[in-house]
């Protein structure tokens, strides 16, 4: 009995273990994520169902990891990273290894443009088992179109098998609302 109760944790495990996140899964509540990051902080949201908890890694290229919980439960993750810290070569590395583990992504330029600044920028998407991972990065332009900011983000975020075509590491296989 002891090996099937292993036997079921483990497949479990596998089954929706969050990459680059294998310690935590979907659906894990605050309690359960505060035991691998302990130091997360609440942050302020203005909806009633989802609340964000941030946690700064130290001594990394990594400014913040953002963990999202809707009705309590895991549903996103958005690593930020330092603006500071990550240079060309590492952004290079990252995509090159992302694609080599997952294969070509979705790729898909995109440009949004406002009152006083516009964003544009790509979004590379893998799709790995219950998980799709989006690999962004943003540029922001003022209204004389000089870049003021520019930001890095992977995000990690559950897919609804119900919303899933067929299996595909291309994120347009996703069935829209």
């Amino acid at each position: 009995m002891k090996k099937i109760i292993t036997l079921f944790f483990f497949i479990t495990c596998l089954t929706f273990a969050i990459p680059n996140f294998e310690s935590l899964g979907w659906g894990f509540t605050i309690d359960a994520i505060k035991g691998f990051y302990p130091e997360v902080e609440n942050e302020f949201t203005t909806s009633s169902d989802v609340t964000k908890y941030n946690y700064y890694p130290k001594d990394t290229k990594i400014g913040k990891i953002v963990f999202y919980l809707v009705e309590n439960k895991l549903y996103k993750i958005v690593t930020v990273f330092d603006p500071t810290k990550v240079r060309s070569a590492d952004v290079e590395g990252l995509f090159r290894d992302y694609s080599e583990k997952w294969g070509d992504p979705n790729s898909t330029p995109f440009e949004e443009t406002y009152d006083d600044f516009s964003i544009r920028g790509n979004e590379h998407t893998w799709i790995v088992g219950t998980t799709y991972v989006s690999f962004i990065g943003q540029d922001y332009f003022d209204t004389d179109n000089n870049l003021t900011n520019s930001k890095l983000m992977v995000e990690y975020g559950l897919i609804d098998p119900a919303k899933r075509k067929k299996e595909s590491s291309l994120n347009n296989l996703i069935l829209n609302d």
